[in-house]
């Protein structure tokens, strides 16, 4: 075999190996989620799986509209629903282990409901004031996939979308030759503003084209004030697709300007047909009328009973479930929600259960893990997070205490909330180790360094945090635990950035001896250092970090695992995996009497934090004000009287809003540049860095040598994913390519 060829059989060796090793490139923290409130197969009816956009975030949920969006029979808005049809692998209590959706038995159902256009509802307009341009008091809006849009000619099978929809507090204030962006291609331009006259000429734009224009009297009454535009579109005629209201004019120093108010548009060139046998996302319309849409399953669903994966089932929502046997009775039984993950950047609102003042006693008023997604839940912990007495994690909780202002049906119009009443309590949880979980370690073959196989957390306002030598009054940061499918690939002179100024460093990697030597840095100094035998049980490839903090002594802090090492055509390489580490340096420290983003401290003990508000919450009763109660958490309400039967009564809930930012170019796996880098480069691997290992061993501390531990458990399996074949494939057949290529040369 000649010299060229050894190098490129040698090439293809080490890239094969490096791409046998990729990283999933989701290795980042993974996207937040708008959850469904959980089902356990062990309790739940098949006829009980069931989902509304009160018990699912990723539904449109107008609080306003409560009653009829919970209604018994002639609901409005979403529905999820399995419905069993043939039998067969039974969902729910009867088969708690089947895991297996079958086609057309989940149903996805989705009814119109109206709405006021908002210079009806803001000015309290009636049949005889409404503008007859309108053609009406009302419009009619369609949910589809969570998303709103508006029934054109009232047809549901006839969409369009709702490009804005102004709220009745904003004003938009525009001079001159402002132009307004108002979504989908669509502005409005302001050409002239006559104040003397109380006028104003504006223009509708769409891709930079006029396509209407008016000018509209301030002075006049509420139709002289409206703007309204119509066409033919959606196989109807002369429909409504634009509507802007011009409160006032007005003069500043320099200019002139209007204020625009319930500015409503509809995407009219852009109309979604929908007829029977049409298919979206999975599921196939199986009944399309002008009151309803029908959607069920195309194909049968198969779901993988992880808390790791997502089983989706649409473009954008999936079912999450926890592991087999995580339910509450059954070894088969398991816990099942749907999910909606936020991988798109922009602002998301997490609900809780909302709760009507009409029909909910004063104890009713709870909210925990699972109906409340500010909360932190780990799903497979899901039967002590929902148990009765001895439960685990937050629980948030109106108390009435003073026999005033009483919350609920007694007094269905009460909105004040008195000091002490508002009750948050949060408990700790236990949780494996991942090097425990993942490699089914027991008492005795844990490493003793870990000091069990256990730790506990904290979740504090819907953080995770660790109580240190599992004492709850004392809370560090998680700064990261490595999820179990994770591997961190790293060559010698990489630094992975683990958060909280935490890094870990590879100094050198010895394949031959199959050692690497690394650090654990923190601003850029070193404060641990370790060597790791890749060859020995787990004890010897687990690495541990202990320090006084939190007033107590050798607590652990950092867990790594080093699961092997590795060469490429150019360097040496070593693959990490449930690394744990939290903050030693920023311990929390909880007393009773301290003061928490509004709450005091009433209770603080090692197993229970119990919180209460520290001055009374009056709640202000308009569906577009948030009633802040701590610093990011709030009460979403309706307008008042919009509960079920009082004109008093209203619909409240807890709410959070997150903010998705658009990190596309993070979390990118250095593998893949790895890769490409041996591809092109043909020089040998580099020379064994075993004596530096060794003289450099005698000053290290000795890292976790218990020879006497068993040895690590074999037999552990993982899959590859398609997309990994079809990459080595693409890799083999480079290579040959450039084999070939030179021989024919």
């Amino acid at each position: 075999m000649t010299s060229y060829a050894k190098k490129i059989l040698l090439l293809l060796f080490a890239s094969l190996t490096v791409c046998s090793l990729i990283v999933p490139s989701g290795f980042a923290a993974p996207a937040p989620a708008i959850s469904g409130l959980p089902l356990d197969t062990n309790e739940t009816l098949s006829d009980g799986f069931c989902w509304n956009a009160t018990t699912f975030g990723g539904f449109a949920y107008p609080v306003n509209k409560h009653k009829g969006f919970v209604a018994s029979e002639n609901w409005w808005g979403e529905r999820l629903q399995y419905v069993e049809k043939d039998g067969q692998d039974e969902l729910g209590k009867g088969h708690p282990g089947n895991h297996v959706i079958g086609e057309g038995e989940l149903v996805y159902t989705t009814r119109p409901f109206s709405s006021k256009y908002g210079v009806v509802s803001d000015l309290e307009l009636d049949a005889s004031t409404t503008p007859k341009e309108l053609g009406g008091m009302f419009y009619y809006q369609l949910p589809w996939f969570g998303k709103p849009y508006v029934a054109v000619g009232n047809d549901s099978t006839r969409l369009a979308k709702l490009v804005i929809s102004q709220p009745s507090s904003d004003k938009k204030t525009l001079k001159a030759g402002d132009s307004w962006d108002l979504g989908s291609n669509y502005s409005l331009v302001v050409n002239q503003v006559d104040v003397d006259g109380e006028k104003v000429w504006f223009s509708l734009d769409k891709n930079g084209e006029e396509i209407e224009s008016g000018i509209v009297n301030t002075s006049g009454n509420v139709a002289d004030k409206t703007f309204t535009a119509t066409a033919d579109f959606g196989d109807k005629k002369d429909q409504l697709y634009f509507v802007t209201y011009v409160d006032s004019v007005f003069t500043s120093a320099t200019d002139s300007f209007a204020v625009f108010k319930y500015t409503w548009l509809i995407d009219k060139d852009k109309v979604m047909v929908i007829e029977n046998g049409d298919e979206y996302q999975g599921f196939e319309v199986k009944d399309a009328s002008a009151n309803e849409i029908v959607l069920k399953n195309s194909n049968s669903i198969t779901l993988t009973l992880d808390k790791d994966k997502k089983n989706y089932f649409t473009d954008s929502w999936y079912f999450q479930t926890s592991d087999e046997g995580k339910g509450s009775t059954s070894p088969e039984g398991y816990v099942i929600y749907p999910a909606k993950e936020l991988n798109t950047s922009g602002n998301y609102t997490l609900r809780g259960l909302p709760f009507d003042t009409n029909e909910t006693s004063s104890d009713g008023f709870y909210w925990n893990a699972t109906t409340f997604g500010g909360f932190s839940y780990p799903v497979n912990k899901h039967k002590s997070f929902v148990a009765s007495e001895n439960w685990w994690g937050e629980r948030l909780q109106y108390v009435e205490k003073d026999g005033q202002n009483e919350l609920g049906k007694s007094h269905p119009g009460n909105h004040v909330i008195g000091e002490g009443e508002l009750v948050y309590t949060t408990r700790p949880f236990s949780s494996k180790y991942g090097v425990v979980s993942d490699l089914e370690l027991d008492a005795s073959t844990t490493p003793k360094e870990l000091g069990g196989m256990f730790y506990y957390q904290l979740p504090w306002f819907g953080k995770s945090y660790v109580a240190v030598g599992n004492d709850s009054t004392r809370l560090a940061k998680l700064v990261i635990s490595q999820p179990s499918s994770d591997k961190k690939t790293l060559k010698a002179g990489d630094s992975w950035d683990l958060g909280s100024n935490y890094s870990l460093v590879v100094n050198q990697v010895d394949v031959d001896g199959e050692k690497v030597w690394f650090s654990l840095d923190k601003n850029g100094e070193e404060i641990e250092s370790g060597i790791v035998n890749t060859s020995g049980n787990v004890a010897d490839k687990t690495f541990t970090a202990t320090a006084d903090f939190g007033d107590k002594k050798d607590q652990l802090y950092f867990v790594t695992y080093v699961d092997s090492v590795f060469t490429s055509a150019t360097d040496s390489f070593a693959v990490f995996k449930y690394t744990w580490l939290i903050d030693k340096d920023k311990v929390m420290v909880i007393e009773n009497g301290d003061e928490y983003q509004g709450f005091e401290v009433k209770e603080a003990s090692a197993n229970e934090i119990v919180l209460k508000n520290s001055n009374s919450i009056t709640l202000t009763l308009d569906k577009d004000k948030k009633n802040y109660f701590t610093d990011s958490w709030y009460f979403q309400t309706s307008d008042e009287g919009k509960g079920s039967t009082s004109p008093e009564g209203y619909v409240i809930y807890p709410a959070t809003d997150v903010t998705v930012e658009d990190n596309t170019s993070s979390g990118v796996n250095n593998s893949e540049s790895l890769l490409n880098e041996s591809l092109s480069n043909e020089s040998s691997p580099s020379t064994s860095s075993a004596s530096l290992l060794e003289s450099k061993a005698d000053d290290l501390k000795d890292v976790n040598n218990n020879s006497s531990l068993p040895e690590e458990k074999t037999g552990i399996v993982t899959s590859a994913k398609a997309s990994g074949f079809e990459l080595l494939a693409g890799v083999f057949g480079i290579i040959l390519c450039q084999y070939f290529i030179k021989r024919r040369d």
